[in-house]
């Protein structure tokens, strides 16, 4: 197989949560001045391609383009199987970058041809609500993309971790303590059992921005 270098980012408080227990949508971008949003939109211009699942988008509407600092936008990628996002979330209007749609066969068509109508590409796979992403990987790759970033969310980690295919990872601890027993983690699914079983990183860089902490890891 063929696959673009994969790199998994997200934001968590200090306390490892990725969002309150709520799980409302944009819990950190008002934590992130201009310098942090900067970085986070050059990482995104230094990409061929960002890809978020489903939940990200019904939560958060991102646009997942390049706004703060020059450079291309990125193809954006949502995994979706069912259509369960908006048709109008801002994912989907493609005049400024392009967005890729990946779901299976049993996608209503109805939603699929008004997508498509909007410029939405459509990868249908035939998959029972989880997209293969050996799969779709292998199709970015021919498609010329080389470097993807998976910004989330948290169950869309997991299916890239446990499958082994993430390259590198950054971790932006932010100066916050969410709590909650319920509150999602920034890699969510089962996990694993046993320590051994755990994915091991060699820290890259490290780096303290105003009061957020950046690590950067090369997954082994």
């Amino acid at each position: 197989m063929s696959r673009p270098y994969v790199i998994l980012g997200g934001f968590m408080s200090v306390d490892g949560k990725s969002a309150p227990a709520n799980r409302k949508g944009r819990t950190f971008t008002p934590l992130l001045n201009e310098k942090l949003l900067s970085r986070l939109h050059k990482i995104r211009a230094d990409v061929d391609a960002v890809l978020v699942g489903a939940e990200t988008v019904i939560e958060d509407d991102p646009k997942l383009t390049v706004r703060v600092v020059q450079g291309k936008n990125p193809l954006r990628v949502v995994l979706d199987s069912l259509i369960r996002t908006s048709l109008d979330s801002h994912i989907y209007k493609t005049e400024d970058s392009r967005t890729i749609l990946a779901v299976c066969h049993d996608a209503p068509e109805n939603k699929i041809l008004r997508l498509k109508e909007k410029g939405v590409e459509i990868l249908n796979f035939d998959c029972d609500r989880k997209i293969p992403l050996r799969d779709l990987l292998d199709i970015l790759y021919h498609k010329g993309i080389r470097r993807l970033l998976v910004e989330g969310g948290s169950e869309v980690r997991w299916s890239f971790m446990k499958e082994r295919l993430v390259d590198e990872i950054f971790v932006w601890i932010t100066p916050s303590v969410w709590g909650g027993r319920k509150a999602p983690t920034m890699v969510g699914g089962d996990g694993y059992l046993e320590r051994d079983h755990s994915i091991k990183l060699k820290l890259k860089n490290s780096e303290i921005v105003d009061d957020t902490v950046i690590l950067e890891y090369h997954v082994l």
